[in-house]
């Protein structure tokens, strides 16, 4: 059974390791990371392209603990380049791409790093030895990392896809896809669920949702028509159990009370646009929530605001449930699992 590494999006570890087994049948997972996955997996290895929040996948050529008995054999407190590079070259290996051209390049931390040209030389023999690949430094057709992280992991494998970022075709505050599908399954949605994402924007996470999970009902709003207009058109969004309006989310006068199972939402954080004072803003937004969610109604809510929405929900017994730590665009961010 071959083995994989795939990186994701920072902090969200524990939905990954729920979500990776139910989209991919033939997925073992051997261990999770922060923004990391090492796992086996028994079918073709292009199905692993179609995990959105996928993006560097590797085939494992090498993996170690670089804490424990491997570099303890070497007398090293950890793994490092030159044994990893070593190790590798020991042993036989098999390259999933073994047509076109590569280069080898050297990760600790998730940061580029120089070393030895007698290291690079000897991983670069390696693969030449092993492969019908050709040695391009500049502008190859595949890559051979090795990389060591903090947790004690470390691995040597070939980069077989990597997700193109095209942020210039997002809008200004648009969530990217992935992060919007993390979201969404951090939310554990039942197919019985009624939906409610009143601050939809550009549509992000109603679009992954529709796409991609089970409810019974999404209703999808925002205040600015403009953007309301635009999602109408999309053909994810044009499903009898989906509905669009534009509407005020700190009012909510189309909602009945007590009638939404989950609130999953990205609202302002007052960086980009005018929402007055954020403590009153959450305030006036929880109010709205209170009265539209059921008993055991919950709130899925992403923001860069931590301080300010905590404060709130002291004030007002809000109970946090569960909560992550991620980056939005650079920017520190946290996911929050909320109920009344």
């Amino acid at each position: 059974m071959a083995e994989f590494v795939s990186t994701f999006i920072t902090g969200f570890q524990s939905v990954v390791a729920k979500d990776l087994p139910q989209r991919l049948n033939g997925i073992k997972i051997i261990n999770i990371f922060d923004g990391l996955v090492h796992y086996k997996y028994t079918g073709n290895s292009r199905d692993l392209e179609k995990i959105i929040y996928f993006n560097n996948t590797f085939f494992i050529l090498k993996a170690m603990d670089s804490k424990k008995s491997d570099a303890k054999n070497a007398g090293l407190k950890s793994v490092d380049f030159n044994y990893l590079v070593n190790a590798v070259a020991q042993e036989k290996k098999y390259y999933l791409i073994n047509k076109g051209s590569f280069r080898v390049r050297f990760i600790k931390e998730n940061q580029f790093e120089k070393v030895d040209k007698k290291i690079t030389a000897k991983a670069e023999e390696t693969v030449l030895k092993n492969s019908k690949l050709k040695l391009d430094r500049l502008s190859p057709s595949t890559e051979i990392w090795y990389c060591l992280r903090s947790e004690g992991f470390a691995f040597c494998g070939q980069l077989i896809s990597k997700r193109e970022f095209t942020e210039k075709n997002l809008n200004k505050g648009e969530l990217r896809p992935e992060l919007a599908y993390l979201i969404s399954a951090f939310s554990e949605i039942s197919p019985h669920d009624t939906i409610l994402e009143p601050f939809c924007g550009y549509g992000s996470i109603p679009v992954q949702l529709s796409k991609r999970f089970n409810f019974a009902k999404l209703l999808v709003s925002d205040i600015d028509s403009e953007k309301i207009e635009a999602l109408r058109e999309k053909k994810a969004l044009q499903k009898e159990a989906v509905k669009v309006s534009v509407q005020d989310a700190l009012v909510l006068p189309q909602i009945d009370d007590n009638s939404i199972d989950m609130i999953i939402s990205d609202p302002p954080w007052g960086f980009y646009e005018d929402i007055g004072d954020i403590c009153d803003f959450y305030r006036n937004m929880f109010n709205s929530f209170r009265r539209v969610l059921k008993s055991q109604g919950k709130m899925i809510i992403l923001t860069a605001r931590t301080e300010e929405l905590k404060k709130i929900t002291t004030e007002q017994n809000i109970i946090i449930e569960d909560s992550l730590h991620t980056l939005v665009n650079g920017k520190k961010a946290s996911l929050y699992k909320l109920k009344f």
